[in-house]
């Protein structure tokens, strides 16, 4: 039966990241006392950005491909989408392939496909028909990305049991069953290597990516991406949410089997009614709570991990156009060279214009590697000339490696999240209402499809409707 919330006690958002601003919002609409309680000294986590040298940068995401799924978490959050200005992206990305040709992807279809055809007749004409095919796909079953746990049965009533094999595919699967030439499929695949995971483990549902940006479009929020969780944040504080910064949890604190609060590295006992935690999924368990199985323990701790990888974050006199992100194929990996000046003149100084330079990293590779070994790779990428062409000269602002990812966005063993498998993905994720902790619930990327920024802000909604069912306000 639903707990009738009388306390005191606020609810508690552990973590002002995309998924916890977006509860706390919503909890605060609901009518619910919220109080945030985030480690840094601001908000925003891995979507959060920074200056260094007088040059705006972003921290983690660099484009927003699911602008759908954002505009439906901002009507539950009842923010306005002209609240946040976009950029559209017409020259989305290219990837170098290894043996020197390019794939290269456009907003426009047409365009795209265009080049694919020269390229291989045929294949044009079977990218299209692959694009239209997925994208349907992806618009039926859309409205379960806004539902919590979708079951298989919700699948099925969604209309899913028509795309049954579809679902139950790899992503590897899918392009090798639409016939296009494997330069195609290695560029469509670019992001199970941003997402860390092999093309035969990656979920279907990534063959969307290309629908989106052809149909959709992909955008750059004028700002950047920090301009989300700033948006978010100063929601936040109108509704009246409380946020305390430098404020990092120890322990959330249980008896039998229900939340009664959390103790903070200080030492400060903070009660809650309920909690939610925008910390790391798997680390909020098997860190932050006692009360915990030691079989759900092993079993989220051998869920494999995707990293954040290493970045350099340039400065660079010249631009190479047209296209916004630029890959480079390296074996089972890649590297991305971000170009937010392509799409933000405004951001040049004298010339020079703040750029990035990333290289994913599978979790296991990162470790072995250590510090020493990540800021090496980080010399030989900066060695390579396919990213300098039409860059004059360029200076070294800052490396950071998977470690210092890990230090100072406090992520679990040095992560963001579990990569999103296929296998995974099926299992239901982790549900935004615990299972064994009464009063706990849980947003950000290990809840939803994966890492970007829509599907945190998704979760934080979801996450927040789970709390306000099981704890309604007395009238």
């Amino acid at each position: 039966m639903p707990e009738h919330v009388s306390s005191p006690n606020p609810v508690l958002v552990i973590g002002a990241g995309i998924g916890g601003l977006s509860a706390a919002i919503r909890l605060a609409r609901l009518g619910y006392t919220v109080r945030l309680l985030e480690a840094r000294q601001q908000a925003g986590g891995l979507a959060s950005g920074f200056t260094l040298a007088g040059f705006s940068f972003d921290s983690g995401p660099y484009i927003l491909l699911d602008q759908p799924g954002l505009a439906w978490a901002f009507r539950q959050l009842q923010v306005p989408n002209e609240a946040l200005p976009l950029r559209p992206i017409d020259a989305v990305y290219h990837v170098l392939q290894e043996d020197g040709s390019v794939t290269a992807f456009d907003r426009s279809l047409t365009t795209t496909a265009a080049r694919f055809e020269a390229q291989e007749p045929g294949s044009g004409a079977r990218y299209a028909a692959f694009v239209r095919r997925t994208f349907r796909i992806h618009q039926l079953m859309k409205p379960l990305t806004f539902t919590n746990h979708p079951t298989p049965l919700k699948v099925l009533r969604a209309g899913g049991w028509r795309h049954v094999p579809f679902l139950l595919s790899s992503l590897g699967t899918v392009l090798e069953q639409a016939g296009l030439p494997l330069s195609v499929r290695k560029g469509i695949s670019i992001w199970t290597h941003i997402a860390g995971q092999p093309v035969s483990e990656a979920p279907s549902p990534m063959a969307f990516v290309p629908g989106l940006f052809h149909e959709v479009g992909s955008f750059y929020p004028r700002g950047g991406m920090r301009a989300i969780p700033e948006l978010l944040e100063a929601t936040a504080r109108a509704a009246g949410v409380q946020i305390s910064y430098n404020t990092k949890i120890s322990r959330i604190c249980t008896r039998h089997g229900a939340v009664t609060g959390v103790e903070t590295t200080q030492g400060e006992f903070i009660a809650a009614e309920a909690i939610v935690s925008n910390s790391a999924g798997i680390g909020t368990y098997t860190e932050l709570v006692q009360e915990l199985k030691p079989t759900d323990k092993q079993e989220l701790e051998a869920l494999p991990l995707q990293s954040p990888g290493v970045c350099v974050y340039l400065a660079v006199r010249g631009l190479n156009p047209p296209y916004y992100i630029r890959f480079k194929l390296r074996g089972n990996g890649c590297t991305a060279f971000v170009q937010p000046g392509l799409l933000a003149p405004e951001l040049a100084q004298d010339g020079w214009y703040p750029a990035r330079l990333i290289a994913p990293l599978n979790h296991a590779t990162a470790a072995s590697l250590g510090p020493e070994g990540q800021h090496q790779l980080m010399d030989e990428l900066l060695a390579e000339p396919w990213w300098q062409e039409n860059i004059a000269e360029y200076r070294v602002l800052h490396q950071r490696t998977t470690f210092e990812w890990g230090r100072e966005f406090s992520l679990y063993h040095d992560s963001m999240n579990p990569v999103m498998t296929a296998k995974f993905m099926r299992q239901g994720r982790i549900a935004h209402r615990s299972s064994s902790i009464r009063g706990l619930y849980l947003a950000g990327s290990a809840t939803h499809p994966g890492q970007w920024v829509s599907f945190c802000a998704i979760s934080g909604v979801l996450a927040a409707n789970c709390l306000a069912e099981d704890f309604p306000r007395r009238a």
